[in-house]
């Protein structure tokens, strides 16, 4: 009897968290006609609050942040992406500008930390959100994916350096950018995580580093 109810008390608890889960995942959809939207919500405790934005790649995505008193702040997470994010407010402050490296959902999660998550009263916010309606024509695209290209071409050349390996050998897997620039995660045959090549637009590779351990090398 005692497992049965501890049993049942577990599905309830279980259905609840995805519950919440699902609630504090929200879309973001701009007007008709219009190409950003403004946000307002309030987060408290460790509940993030997931905003999640429809975009495509070359696109350029910008978030203001303002929040009421507490620490909140706000991530930008790309398309598939666990834990690496394209922008950490909490480091980087309350402004993200971007050119988008892929087609998806990407998440802007609001979070608190210290005494403001520890206290469990909510903190309001505010989100204004866009992505400038360009003239997204092919000659734009075509622009983006050239500045990519360049820097993925160094990435490539600087990690197959580093590590003493054929370039034809490496994979891209993915690409981060911001206005600090882009870092670019390459795969290298029998490596067991991928290298971190860092550079902007132009292709000038300012370091790479491997993401796993160094006895792992």
């Amino acid at each position: 009897m005692t497992q049965l109810l501890s049993l049942l008390t577990g599905i309830v608890l279980t259905m609840s968290l995805v519950a919440t889960a699902e609630a504090a995942s929200k879309p973001v959809q701009f007007p008709k006609g219009k190409s950003s939207a403004t946000i307002k919500g309030t987060v408290k405790g460790g509940e993030d609050v997931d905003y999640v934005l429809r975009a495509k790649a070359g696109q350029t995505l910008n978030v203001d942040f303002k929040a009421g008193k507490g620490a909140a702040y706000f991530n930008v997470i790309p398309p598939g992406s666990t834990y690496e994010a394209l922008f950490v407010g909490m480091n980087e402050g309350d402004h993200y500008s971007g050119t988008l490296p892929k087609d998806g959902d990407y998440i802007i999660r609001v979070y608190l930390k210290g005494n403001a998550k520890d206290s469990g009263k909510p903190v309001s916010f505010t989100i204004d959100v866009g992505i400038p309606a360009s003239s997204a024509s092919t000659s734009s695209a075509d622009s983006n994916v050239s500045l990519t290209s360049a820097a993925e071409k160094s990435c490539l050349a600087a990690v197959a350096k580093q590590v003493g390996a054929d370039k034809s050998l490496l994979k891209i897997k993915d690409i981060f950018s911001s206005e600090a620039g882009m870092a670019i995660m390459v795969l290298v045959p029998e490596a067991t995580a991928p290298w971190k090549c860092f550079s902007d637009v132009r292709g000038n590779v300012s370091g790479v580093e491997f993401t796993g351990s160094e006895g792992a090398l």
